[in-house]
């Protein structure tokens, strides 16, 4: 059975060649490594490395060879095959002190060292790896020297303990310890581990942002605390909260709330200081031990100490160095001089090669009076940290050193050509910038990590806090800040060129990945020393991101912000067009519509005309018009509609034009115009398939074909197709279910699916729509379904019998209307008037079918007016008014005929058939309801086509 954080496709199998050695198959046409049969997620360059290496078990493959193999015909800094060693070694979990697989040969090269055996293997011919989606996984981490205790012993506390916090000094391994104590209670979290990297954020204010784009929460929130909260409470995650110390007490504040709170989820934090909640269980993590001063030991006795073990291994690795007795002294003095903190050790272990171990260790002994003064108060031990970064940063050429400082701009990871544009602004050439960035790596100070054909590189929080100060003091730090907000600004204008081309999924990671340095480059913008225009182009290029990841609250506040600003001062109308059509769209999906939606969408087209750019005037109509239908201004929406889809005939080509002619369709239909609007929607239906690429244009394809099948089900449903209205609906649930289109498939369950299974009377498929809609709540919290979710919940409670659903019923109506979602709102009273019929509450469905006719009749919704004529006759019957009841039915009658509503016609008829039964009419009431019974072709199984041959039967059986 496969873990429920990944999975593995598997098809047709072909035999190909495979190397296999421990628990690894290496199959090398399908560049695939396997272990205990799972795909091995790899870098191409660390591939091509494995497989020279394993096609010559055995021997020693030079670096030249290795180069070659790895880079064929291009020069690159040594720092790259040692940093996709480094990578393929950790794929491999080969990072202890003895290697299992991969030997380094000191000065020549490396030797692969494992027992290699080849055969044909049989291979499925789909099997590839399926990234799960969600949450941001923590980096694997293997090999780890020497917290072997540790590990278990927080893996184990987290058993019983929800929350944990790992403290220590700077520099001291807290983030490897927590990673890989999450890797071994993982099998324990049934809904995975999430990592949440808060030196990627510099605000506090961002803490909650940053929390739910690790979680992968979608949709929108007030709150993004609470929105946590919330998604965490029928979950079990194990929160892993790296690096609190700067967001202090934001963390806090989570952290209390999040223990009080009933989850089975656990929350793991790692901090250089407590948090300080009650229930904080505290865990200090200490140096790494080391031999006591002092005692001779040989090589062999000292490398069983960690912290030498760490040190010596490095060395091994970056400068092939080679341990020998006559070293131990000093490298056990160089460990202590370094209070045994790993990232300290791992910085002088960089200078191994440039320097012996006694040279370095007198080296140490000179520069290790250092404190930094810009940090306090500051323990012993970061002191240490702080005083070997400064004294590393001293080693390095003028050139270096600059270019260290300069990339402190970038908060998360970043390639080669993100650090050459910005390091121009020192005058750095791209030549400097890669050997600067390879003598970097090789010093520690920056780590790297190979990603596809290239590195990416990063900064740990430590050295970019210090980088940072150094930053400060340079003349060129505002311009490179400048220049790292303009690379951000070319990232995501070329993200929303390649959302139309580049695979889905491949986009969203590559662009999520980069959400830390977009928001770092908006705090500079519109801070204090920033390029408010700059800022204001930046929101607008991230608003593909948002959108695509459906990361709303963020951006909503981003939004508003730039519009606030754009609104202000000289801007380009399309740039103010484009944001506030964007905040209509986040707005549209607030818990409550606000008069701000309606402003933000009347500034979209004012900007749009001024811009003279019709396709955003389209979009801005369209996007009013949607809003205008939620609020129940029906013929308001048609008049912006009517000249949407104008600018649609003048241009077919618009990218709003389906959707103008969509909500066109639609509101006909809420108005009543059931004819004009299935022709236009049968059109759409027609013209949209279900595309089965991963392309962008493949999505848009099946995106359009679920949307059409939103509202035509609902038409067809009314003109007496139940059958073919319930396959539309599932058609787009289903195909919304397998493109992971969750925000389209709420609103296919909300508008289709729901209403049609209640209205056909099908409680079984009322209780599975309801489940799926109240899942992809959790999955995706868009604010308006969960009122609507509440109602059908209670509607079909209260079919099974449940006598205190109506009140259900009804506060779910009640919060509809509070948060202005009037669409429909018509019909949902109808409802709960019936059901207060049913318990004999005649006064209260007398006054809840009376307001439903005052929605309708202010909303133009004349759709629904012969169910709610209907509804207001059965009232009437009830309170002993039959000629009233039957006047009001003959005028039902007669409006659903004109409109063509043959669903509400038969309803009409069966209601009135029943009511001359009664009076001794019965050849009256076959007359009425037999022919508009026999209209019907489909449906029979429906509730109202049951209920009207019951009715027929009796009218028979009396005449």
């Amino acid at each position: 059975m496969l873990a429920p954080t990944e999975s593995l496709q598997r098809g047709r199998r072909r035999e190909e060649l495979t190397f296999s050695f421990g628990p690894f198959r290496l199959v090398p046409r399908r560049q695939l490594l396997l272990l205990d049969g799972r795909p091995v997620k790899m870098g191409g360059r660390a591939f091509e490395l494995l497989q020279a290496l394993v096609q010559r078990s055995g021997e020693l493959v030079s670096k030249d060879e290795l180069m070659e193999a790895a880079w064929p015909g291009t020069f690159l800094h040594d720092s790259n095959l040692k940093v996709n060693m480094w990578s393929l070694r950790r794929s491999l979990g080969d990072t202890q002190g003895e290697p299992v697989y991969i030997a380094t040969v000191a000065r020549r090269g490396y030797k692969f060292i494992a027992d290699v055996q080849a055969s044909i293997g049989e291979i499925a011919d789909d099997l590839v790896h399926v990234e799960p989606v969600g949450l941001s996984r923590p980096p694997v981490v293997r090999g780890v020297v020497g917290r072997e205790a540790e590990i278990a012993g927080i893996a184990e506390a987290l058993i019983e303990r929800r929350h944990i916090t790992l403290a220590g000094a700077g520099g001291v391994g807290k983030t490897t310890v927590a990673i890989a104590a999450a890797q071994v209670f993982a099998s324990r979290c049934r809904d995975g581990v999430c990592f949440v990297d808060l030196a990627t954020i510099a605000d506090p204010m961002l803490f909650g942002a940053a929390l739910v784009t690790a979680l992968g929460i979608r949709g929108n929130s007030d709150n993004g605390m609470t929105a946590v909260l919330d998604y965490l409470r029928s979950r079990q995650v194990l929160v892993v909260l790296d690096n609190c110390e700067h967001v202090l007490p934001a963390a806090t504040m989570f952290a209390a709330r999040f223990v009080t709170d009933t989850s089975s989820s656990r929350l793991l934090a790692t901090s250089r200081e407590p948090l300080g909640t009650p229930a904080e269980h505290l865990v200090r993590l200490g140096p790494l031990g080391l031999p006591r001063p002092g005692r001779a030991l040989a090589a062999a006795q000292a490398i069983k100490f960690p912290g030498v073990q760490l040190l010596v291994g490095l060395a091994a690795e970056w400068a092939d160095y080679q341990f020998v007795d006559d070293d131990c002294d000093a490298i056990a003095r160089i460990c202590h001089a370094l209070d045994g903190l790993p990232l300290a050790i791992e910085l002088a272990a960089a200078q191994i090669g440039r320097f012996t171990p006694r040279e370095l260790l007198a080296l140490l002994d000179q520069n290790l009076g250092f404190r930094a003064p810009a940090i306090a108060p500051v323990t012993p031990r970061h002191e240490t940290l702080m005083a070997t970064i400064d004294w590393s940063f001293k080693l390095l050429s003028q050139r270096d050193a600059r270019l260290f400082g300069l990339l402190s701009v970038f908060s998360g990871a970043f390639e080669a050509e993100d650090a050459v544009f910005v390091a121009e602004a020192a005058g750095l050439t791209p030549v400097d910038v890669v050997a600067g960035l390879g003598s970097l790596v090789t010093k520690s100070l920056v780590n790297a990590q190979a990603q596809g054909a290239g590195l990416r590189y990063r900064l740990l929080d430590s050295t970019r806090r210090y980088a940072a100060e150094r930053r400060l003091a340079d003349p060129a730090s505002r311009q490179a800040l400048d220049r790292h907000a303009r690379r951000v600004l070319a990232l995501f204008e070329q993200s929303e060129e390649e959302w139309h081309w580049r695979e889905p999924s491949d986009w969203t990671e590559r662009y999520l990945g980069r959400i830390a340095d977009l928001r770092a480059a908006l705090s500079w913008a519109f801070g204090a020393d920033g390029d408010l225009v700059l800022g204001i182009r930046l929101t607008v290029a991230g608003i593909t991101l948002w959108s695509e990841t459906s990361i709303l609250s963020e951006a909503q506040a981003r939004l508003e912000t730039a519009l606030g600003l754009a609104k202000s001062i000289a801007c380009d109308d399309l740039l103010r067009a484009k944001l506030a059509c964007a905040l209509g769209w986040s707005l549209f999906y607030a818990r409550k519509l606000s008069n701000e939606n309606e402003l933000a969408w009347l500034d979209a087209i004012a900007f749009s005309r001024r811009a003279g750019d019709v396709e955003y005037q389209q979009r801005a109509l369209v996007g009013f018009a949607f809003y205008l239908l939620q609020i129940g201004q029906i013929p308001r929406a048609i008049t912006h509609l009517e000249e949407a889809t104008a600018l649609g005939n003048r241009d077919r080509d618009l990218t709003a034009t389906s959707e103008a002619d969509r909500a066109w369709a639609w509101a006909q239909a809420f108005a009543g115009e059931l004819r004009k609007s299935r022709l236009v929607l049968d059109r759409l239906a027609a013209t949209y398939s279900l595309a089965e690429g991963r392309s962008r244009k493949d999505a848009n394809e099946v995106y359009r074909f679920i949307t059409v099948r939103f509202n035509l089900p609902f038409v067809a449903w009314m003109q007496g197709q139940a059958d073919y209205a319930a396959k539309l609906a599932d058609d787009a649930v289903e195909a919304a279910d397998r493109g992971g289109h969750w925000v389209s498939q709420s609103n296919a369950l909300g508008l289709a699916a729901l209403p049609i299974s209640l209205e056909s009377g099908n409680l079984a498929a009322l209780a599975r729509y309801t489940e799926r809609l109240r899942r992809n709540l959790d999955r995706e919290r868009i604010s308006r379904w969960i009122p609507v979710e509440r109602y059908f919940s209670a509607c079909l409670r209260d079919l099974r019998g449940d006598l205190a659903a109506v009140e259900d019923i009804r506060a779910a109506i009640e919060e509809l209307i509070d948060a202005r979602f009037l669409m429909r709102i018509g019909s949902y009273l109808a409802v709960l008037s019936s059901a207060y019929l049913r318990q004999g509450r005649i006064e209260e469905a007398r006054k809840a079918i009376a307001r439903a006719l005052r929605h309708q009749e202010d909303q133009g919704e004349r759709w629904c007016r012969p169910e709610l004529l209907r509804v207001e006759a059965s009232v009437l019957l009830h309170e002993g008014e039959p000629r009233l009841a039957e006047s009001l039915l003959q005028q039902a009658l007669t409006e659903a005929r004109a409109m063509g509503a043959k669903t509400f016609e038969l309803r009409i008829a069966t209601d009135l058939a029943a009511h001359w039964i009664a009076a001794g009419r019965g050849p009256k009431a076959i007359r009425l309801l037999a022919p508009v019974y026999d209209g019907f072709t489909e449906g029979f199984r429906a509730h109202d086509l049951v209920a009207a041959s019951h009715v027929l039967r009796s009218a028979r059986a009396c005449a």
